[in-house]
């Protein structure tokens, strides 16, 4: 019997960019072309500028550094959409090393990168009125099976924040309630409770004093299936996280995932800093002779366009 073919999988989940109302002043016009030249735009300011764009890690001393863009041009249709090259690092590194013929020891200012964090940015106009049109993008994110995914998304949205000037769209939780009610059962709900604090009740009294820091970090991780969505609702809107001091919430409905994150505010506890994001899920399953061609510009085409295709019909904007 002849070994099954490994496979491995290139997710690409397809985020929004923020809806923008009547953006002519933005974008400098009303067609996709001016959306496509403002995207050219802005990459070109920051290669010749080169800024310092950043994100630290919570709670960790890392900085992972945006290096570089590079754009290429591909049409799906008539549409011109841009496949973005992103070159980022690590730095800031307290701890590890690197082998090669020899061990390599980290040091703090010493950076770990790649050059290979690939997104299709594709723009979007809607609106059948004059002087009543939504601008934004659609984004697509390509995780090949060497990438950390959520320091990819990471990266993805700080790209778009800090040097297209188009964030990923948060939306409202009365949207995000509408779509859920919709569904009458969630296929997947799951919630994850996390509090960080101070503690020193282990630590023996003759070193107290001398003590600047103990952290303890407490989690609660609860997972439903096939939940009425009323159920969910009413655990998303709540505002007692059972001592926790926050709750993060998905929510799996076929390829699209709600993301919902609550958090009292340190400084005021009775106040809750919240925000809820949309994502629609879509992967490839490519076979180990094609990791060769993981980064071959024709093959991630390929690849994203039909997710792209997918999500158009989908009718899921």
């Amino acid at each position: 019997m002849d070994e099954k073919e490994k496979s491995y999988l290139v997710k690409i989940p397809v985020f929004v960019t923020e809806i923008i109302e009547n953006a002519e002043d933005l974008f400098g016009g009303l067609s996709l072309i001016e959306m496509r030249d403002f995207i050219e735009k802005k990459a070109n300011a920051f290669i010749e500028a080169k800024p310092s764009i950043f994100f630290e890690n919570r709670n960790k001393s890392k900085r992972t550094v945006i290096e570089g863009l590079r754009l290429t041009e591909h049409f799906f249709g008539s549409t011109p959409g841009f496949l973005i090259k992103i070159s980022a690092y690590t730095t800031n590194l307290l701890d590890g090393y690197f082998q090669a013929t020899e061990k390599i020891i980290f040091e703090r200012d010493n950076k770990i990168g790649s050059d290979n964090n690939y997104i299709f940015i594709y723009p979007q106009i809607k609106g059948l009125e004059k002087n009543k049109y939504q601008y934004y993008f659609i984004v697509l994110i390509y995780e090949d099976p060497h990438k950390l995914n959520d320091e990819l998304i990471k990266i993805t949205k700080l790209t778009l924040k800090k040097i297209f000037d188009t964030p990923i769209r948060n939306i409202k939780m009365p949207t995000l309630l509408e779509e859920l009610r919709s569904f009458k059962r969630a296929q997947e709900f799951q919630i994850r409770f996390t509090s960080v604090y101070f503690d020193d009740n282990d630590i023996d009294l003759k070193y107290r004093e001398f003590l600047t820091e103990g952290k303890v970090k407490k989690q609660k991780m609860e997972k439903f299936e096939n939940i009425p969505t009323q159920f969910v609702e009413e655990i998303i809107l709540s505002e007692d996280f059972g001592g926790y001091d926050k709750m993060e919430s998905k929510i799996t409905q076929g390829k699209k995932e709600y993301r919902i994150s609550k958090e009292h505010i340190k400084e005021a506890r009775d106040l809750l800093d919240d925000y809820a994001e949309k994502v629609f899920n879509a992967s490839a399953t490519i076979t180990k002779d094609e990791l060769e061609k993981i980064y071959d510009e024709s093959f991630m085409i390929s690849k994203i366009l039909p997710v792209l295709e997918n999500y158009l019909s989908s009718g899921d904007e």
